[in-house]
């Protein structure tokens, strides 16, 4: 705000100079209280941003079917596969249920349509936790091969006790591949 000194010779010019500032704060009051509902408006009418996603927006669109050799060998799990891809990535150990918490994991690359251990050398794997209404939950994983070719031990933790979802992907120039592994945490 700027402030003027101007010398009145009189209280006339005192008291125009006074109506002049009263008008043009007026007016001003006048445009706030009519820019400020318009623009409350504009904000709640205007579509939703694009940046939020829902949980199935986010979800990978695969079809998957259930592999008979990863739900003998997890009996808390359940791994799905596409039909159209060379390699897969199955739940080797823990064979137990999961514990709530810090977690190690095995994980194999096996062939999709012969079931055989690929020896690839990189996966990639995220753990997520899909949340009602919200984003999923998010945990960090560790990935390292094993001393067996195919394998990886994968550290991550499982901050609730529920259903998680490890999406893996075969990172490899002869096999390509990517499915999801359900794990029910207790």
């Amino acid at each position: 705000m700027n402030y003027y000194f101007i010398c009145a010779k009189n209280m006339d010019d005192i008291n125009s100079l006074s109506l002049v500032y009263n008008k043009r704060k007026k007016i001003m009051k006048k445009i706030i209280t009519l820019i400020l509902p318009i623009s409350l408006l504009m904000i709640a009418c205007s579509s939703p941003s694009t940046d939020t996603q829902t949980q199935s927006e986010t979800a990978p669109e695969t079809e998957t079917t259930a592999t008979e050799e990863s739900t003998e060998t997890t009996t808390e799990t359940e791994t799905m596969a596409t039909e159209e891809n060379t390699a897969m990535v199955a739940l080797v150990s823990p064979e137990e249920e999961i514990p709530m918490g810090d977690a190690e994991l095995i994980l194999e690359v096996k062939d999709s349509t012969s079931g055989e251990t690929v020896p690839v050398e990189n996966i990639e794997v995220s753990s997520t936790m899909p949340m009602e209404g919200e984003e999923p939950m998010i945990s960090k994983v560790e990935i390292e091969p094993t001393e067996t070719p195919g394998q990886f031990k994968v550290k991550t933790n499982f901050g609730m006790a529920g259903t998680w979802n490890l999406a893996a992907k075969v990172k490899d120039t002869k096999y390509q591949g990517e499915n999801e592994i359900v794990v029910e945490v207790k």
